[in-house]
């Protein structure tokens, strides 16, 4: 009888993706707000492991550069899509009341004011914001598409190598597919 040896090839991955975990087949990710700060926004700002890969990075360019259609079609058929964005201005809490996408196909409309986001002890960890797509073509109309963004307060870092950190690059964004009421992808 002939042994068998399994040859394992693996890719290099750095620490940080060695450490995270796919969700099982079959799981869908729905973190509360909470869970959001807490477990991933936090964690990913301090460089610290995060509970699983769910959460797909991007630029804030990116995003702002295509309709939300076409952000989430490659993901997955979920209503709900999670994404770290890299450098976006709501960082610094200015809200923009309008933010434009791609070469005029549509736009981001803010609805209200900051929501603060607080802990299981009642503390202030992030604040978000809610914004609403609207499409130019064929006119200006209100869509299904809801964003809503993530950003951390100030927080103490727990170690003198997290104080060197720029918590300022990473925000979370919760894009949902609602239900539309023209039945169309817009």
């Amino acid at each position: 009888m002939a042994s068998v040896e399994r040859i394992q090839t693996e890719l290099p991955l750095d620490s940080e993706e060695k450490n995270q975990t796919e969700l099982p087949l079959g799981w869908r990710f729905v973190p509360t707000d909470q869970e959001l700060i807490i477990s991933y926004l936090t964690n990913k700002v301090f460089f610290r492991a995060l509970p699983a890969k769910a959460i797909k990075e991007i630029d804030a360019m990116e995003l702002y550069s295509v309709h939300p259609k076409v952000l989430v079609e490659s993901i997955s058929n979920e209503p709900e899509h999670y994404f770290f964005v890299r450098d976006h201005e709501y960082f610094y809490g200015e809200i923009n009341k309008m933010k434009r996408v791609g070469d005029g196909i549509g736009y981001w409309r803010c609805i209200g004011k900051e929501d603060p986001v607080h802990d299981a002890e009642g503390n202030l960890r992030a604040f978000k914001i809610h914004s609403t797509y609207f499409s130019i073509i064929p006119k200006r109309m209100r869509t299904h598409w809801r964003l809503e963004v993530y950003r951390l307060v100030d927080i103490e870092p727990s170690t003198e190598d997290e104080e060197e950190l720029h918590v300022g690059e990473w925000v979370v964004a919760r894009i949902t597919r609602g239900k539309d009421p023209r039945k169309q992808w817009f």
